[in-house]
């Protein structure tokens, strides 16, 4: 391999160099930009709107240490907005409304770095932060670097809503939000508006398919992740995961369907793509959204909200949690829990399975209560009527077979095209022949 010298030049030369760098030494004079005409900077770069924060305001907090440790010589945050189709955000699909929810990240992304650049070009050192991907995933450290809606509220651009969305003035809660920030002071800075222009109505509380979004100012943000940021980062390493855990192929099955694979494969490969967001769709603030809402409040709900609530989908949510609950409510939409292991025998695992594994259009015209024993001796009865299944159902119901389950790996019940480890039998069947072939049958 050929060695390759450092090249200094003459000693002449080396020490004129040297003596350049020491003029250039000098510390940066603190600048203070005219607000007026940064505010333009950012309009023209493509901004709908634009707020400033100076870094010292109390009511920042945290963002402060956050926007410092992004860029040290920070002096003042400047929020900025664009606006996404509200239109195809209301469509009762979902690919339009991610699609235009990606198409607008790449605008803002694109927005900010041109504030940047023609900053440089005037000597204003600036930063633009991670809109909201790529995030932060070090130990300890929260994913977000820092929060847009802290800074957006503090800037003028809108208050929080009952959905968790900054709600614009003007544009509602049809914007993506960000920050960059500059080493430079500025003449005015901006300050939160003095109402909220969140209307009150509740609908995002209506719409939330798990029920997220409450009246008592109350968030499940958990029952959100677990849900609407399914094909996002926790979402994948449960997925991962059971491909890793999992004896074979049938096993993955058990869990996630060929439309979840291709759902998760396209989340992959085109940007996460959101599960539904459908407290912003429905949500009718800001004075460039709110007329026809009022005018005609039926039709909204009639044309915006009825056809989320009638979509029948994938809800995704944890056993026993009040988003199940919520989920189980409405029948067009189809449970999916996120906690069952297709890999694990156990009697809660087991029926976690059937529940998850349960499709009501294959259970339209079957009637049957089976009682399943395990081998710890325990039992659970488990009806189907009217295309539901429950798990030990209150009213009393005379079973017509009772299915002993045996062996360590009894969950292979639920995925039958597993190869068996051995030719011992997963179960014996008393009562009424067919009863568990009739159960089975109505797992998808």
């Amino acid at each position: 391999m050929a060695e390759f010298s450092v090249f200094r030049g003459s000693a002449t030369v080396e020490a004129a160099r040297r003596r350049h760098e020491v003029g250039l030494a000098a510390e940066r004079p603190r600048r203070t930009l005219e607000s007026a005409w940064l505010k333009q900077v950012c309009l023209d770069a493509g901004a709908a709107d634009v707020g400033l924060v100076e870094l010292d305001r109390p009511a920042l907090g945290d963002e402060r240490a956050r926007a410092e440790r992004l860029f040290p010589r920070t002096q003042t945050l400047i929020s900025i907005v664009t606006v996404s189709n509200a239109e195809a955000i209301r469509s009762e699909s979902r690919a339009v409304a991610n699609t235009a929810w990606h198409h607008n990240h790449e605008e803002l992304d694109h927005t900010a770095q041109d504030i940047v650049r023609t900053l440089g070009t005037h000597g204003v050192g600036a930063v633009a932060t991670s809109i909201g991907f790529p995030m932060r995933h070090e130990p300890g450290a929260t994913p977000w670097e820092i929060s847009h809606k802290i800074v957006a509220v503090e800037a003028g651009l809108g208050h929080m809503g009952v959905n968790r969305n900054v709600i614009h003035p003007r544009f509602g809660n049809f914007v993506l939000l960000d920050t960059v920030l500059i080493d430079a002071d500025v003449t005015i800075t901006d300050h939160p508006l003095d109402y909220n222009p969140c209307a009150g109505c509740n609908l995002c509380v209506v719409a939330c398919p798990v029920g997220a979004v409450r009246t008592d100012d109350h968030f499940d943000f958990f029952a959100c992740l677990n849900h609407n940021y399914r094909e996002f980062s926790f979402g994948f390493e449960d997925w991962i995961g059971t491909i890793a855990d999992g004896p074979d192929r049938a096993a993955y099955e058990a869990k996630f369907s060929g439309d979840e694979t291709r759902s998760m494969w396209q989340s992959l490969g085109f940007g996460p793509n959101y599960k539904s967001a459908y407290c912003q769709a429905v949500c009718p603030a800001g004075d460039d959204v709110i007329g026809p809402y009022s005018a005609d409040r039926a039709r909204w709900r009639r044309e915006i909200v009825t056809p989320l609530l009638r979509k029948a989908e994938n809800v995704y949510v944890a056993s026993g949690s009040r988003a199940e609950h919520v989920a189980r409510r409405n029948r067009s939409k189809r449970i999916r829990y996120i906690d069952f292991d297709p890999s694990l025998s156990t009697p809660a695992n087991f029926l976690l399975g059937l529940q998850h594994r349960f499709d009501p259009g294959r259970a339209a015209d079957t009637s049957v209560v089976v009682v399943l024993r395990f081998p710890d001796a325990t039992a659970a009865t488990v009806a189907v009527h009217e295309g539901r299944l429950v798990v030990n159902p209150d009213q009393h119901e005379q079973p017509v077979a009772t299915v002993t389950l045996l062996g360590a790996d009894y969950i292979r019940l639920l995925h039958p095209a597993a190869p068996t480890i051995s030719s011992a039998p997963t179960y014996e069947a008393h009562g009424e022949r067919g009863a568990i072939g009739a159960l089975l049958a109505c797992l998808s």
